[in-house]
């Protein structure tokens, strides 16, 4: 009796045994390893650096040693991405304002797109809110009064970026050949209409949305009629080497969820922080992601940490 009991039990544990091995194996198809611990996330100012620190800070923390790489101009995100199957970037304006570095570098590249970093950006020309009588880029044209307050100048960034290229679009084909646009770099432009704004003068100058100074000055995007920047489909995307996935799946994974979680208020209020209010960069990461460290856990959902 007692040996029929002895292998009743040695089969049910055996059972059991089978049914965790069986268990465990599904969890794993299901989690996403941490793969190669070396990642690159190149950014600029023109926009992607508060959600690229976010990002960094969130994959440190899951075992991966994270470059943030500074660059000047939108073309070179593009261009470091394609370097190799460790790099990624988070600001992909898809598919219009960045269609010619998509063009030049796609085919190296991959862009989620199934859910927005930021949906319905806005890419126009911009100016100061006391410029009552000017809310279109159709007020341009034809007018010498403008035109000669700011002598016929539009105070761009580094001609390398979309909005750039855009603009120079719009001064040869768009009934703009009086202007001039004046190219620089995104420090210079900032500090141009801040002088302005100061004196109330007047200044035209590339605009997008977000960005850090639209939270601190009372600025107005001008309407754009003949949709010369055909920016009304773009989004912010995630953009990844074609090999990165495989290489670095959980990190692959945590961006993704990132992404579909992020909003436009984490955006505006990291940028107002560090930016207008001038609190340290880093510490204020750090403490963006400590007070919502549910939403962090959701990112790292089922994939390998430590």
């Amino acid at each position: 009796m007692l040996k029929k009991n002895i292998k009743v039990f040695g089969l049910i544990s055996t059972l059991i045994f089978s049914v965790v091995l069986a268990g465990c194996g599904n969890s794993a198809e299901d989690t996403a390893e941490l793969g190669g611990e070396e990642i690159t996330i190149p950014y600029s100012d023109a926009g992607s650096t508060v959600r690229s620190m976010v990002l960094a800070e969130v994959l440190e923390d899951a075992g991966y040693n994270v470059s943030l790489t500074k660059v000047e101009a939108d073309g070179s995100l593009y261009a470091a991405a394609t370097e190799n199957s460790d790099t990624m970037h988070m600001d992909g304006w898809l598919p219009n304002t960045h269609e010619d570095y998509w063009d030049k570098y796609g085919e190296d590249l991959v862009v989620y797109d199934n859910e927005a970093i930021i949906e319905n950006p806005s890419v126009s020309l911009a100016v100061p809110e006391y410029m009552e009588d000017v809310n279109s880029i159709e007020d341009l044209k034809d007018n010498d009064e403008l035109g000669e307050s700011v002598d016929w100048t539009i105070q761009g960034i580094d001609p390398r970026n979309g909005v750039m290229a855009k603009t120079d679009d719009a001064i040869e084909d768009n009934g703009l050949g009086d202007w001039k646009l004046n190219e620089s770099s995104e420090m210079e432009m900032i500090k141009t209409v801040q002088e302005s704004y100061e004196n109330e003068a007047p200044v035209i100058f590339t605009g997008w949305t977000p960005h850090w100074l639209f939270e601190t000055l009372d600025l107005k995007m001008l309407s754009d009629p003949d949709n010369i920047y055909d920016a009304e489909d773009d989004s912010i995307n995630l953009v990844f080497n074609s090999g990165f996935e495989n290489e670095h799946p959980a990190a692959y994974k945590i961006a993704v969820n990132m992404a579909e979680d992020w909003s436009q208020n984490d955006e505006n209020t990291l940028m107002e922080r560090i930016f207008v209010d001038g609190d340290n960069s880093q510490e204020t990461i750090e403490s963006f992601v400590d007070s919502n460290s549910n939403r962090i856990d959701d990112w790292k959902k089922d994939t390998v940490a430590e």
